[in-house]
């Protein structure tokens, strides 16, 4: 049980950060293009027995988290279609997976929205804010964060690597959370692969960026 209180914590941190931006872009929703955003997400079919689904940590609406040196404005663009997953948790361990996912009006703006939040501060604003997001009797100790390899999707993409413990008064954590950025056309797409004591499987995550990028329609 705490394991999990423990996990819902570090989504409730994690989640609002895929995006990080200090200057929310307009939001002028479709019908038509909230369907996009949330046909190209994750579902639970797509996960092997022993996963369940659970509403997601994050937000859509409202300030998202800022760092000290990470403040990416996307105030002068509008999103016609947002959609953020609920967290997929396997329950053996409470690792769990989300997705965000964000239509914008051209493709212009997706790409301009894109190059804004997908610069070499990001990993660092992790860190940031998953240390200050833990809050007492536990604690937070980042071990690393930055950039790694994984195969390209979409027409640009990056992943990041953040590495650290939480210690509560009964047990100390390792986790590793993964996010993988891209963008296919109009739409955004921000995913969250969090591993409690070990990294979540290369396969799966590869998997399921496949899956979610064989989805967005442009």
């Amino acid at each position: 049980m705490r394991r999990a209180l423990l996990t819902t914590a570090i989504a409730a941190v994690l989640v609002p950060a895929a995006w990080a931006a200090g200057g929310e872009p307009q939001h002028a929703f479709t019908k038509a293009d909230q369907a996009r955003a949330r046909a190209a997400s994750l579902r639970l079919s797509d996960f092997a027995p022993g996963w369940k689904a659970s509403s997601s940590a994050g937000t859509t609406s409202g300030a998202q988290p800022r760092c000290s040196s990470y403040h990416p404005d996307q105030s002068d663009l509008v999103e016609t279609g947002k959609y953020d997953s609920p967290d997929f948790t396997r329950v053996a361990d409470n690792s769990f997976v989300s997705v965000s996912t964000g239509v914008f009006r051209t493709a212009a703006m997706a790409r301009r929205g894109y190059a804004r939040v997908a610069v070499r501060q990001l990993p660092a604003c992790f860190g940031e804010l998953f240390a200050k997001g833990i809050t007492k009797p536990s604690a937070a100790k980042v071990v690393s964060a930055g950039p790694i390899a994984f195969p390209k999707a979409g027409d640009r993409s990056n992943a990041y690597r953040l590495v650290a413990s939480v210690k509560t008064p009964t047990v100390t954590l390792p986790v590793t959370a993964d996010i993988v950025l891209f963008n296919k056309g109009r739409t955004d797409v921000a995913m969250i692969f969090l591993g409690i004591v070990r990294p979540l499987p290369a396969s799966l995550e590869q998997t399921a960026v496949a899956r979610v990028l064989s989805r967005v329609t442009r």
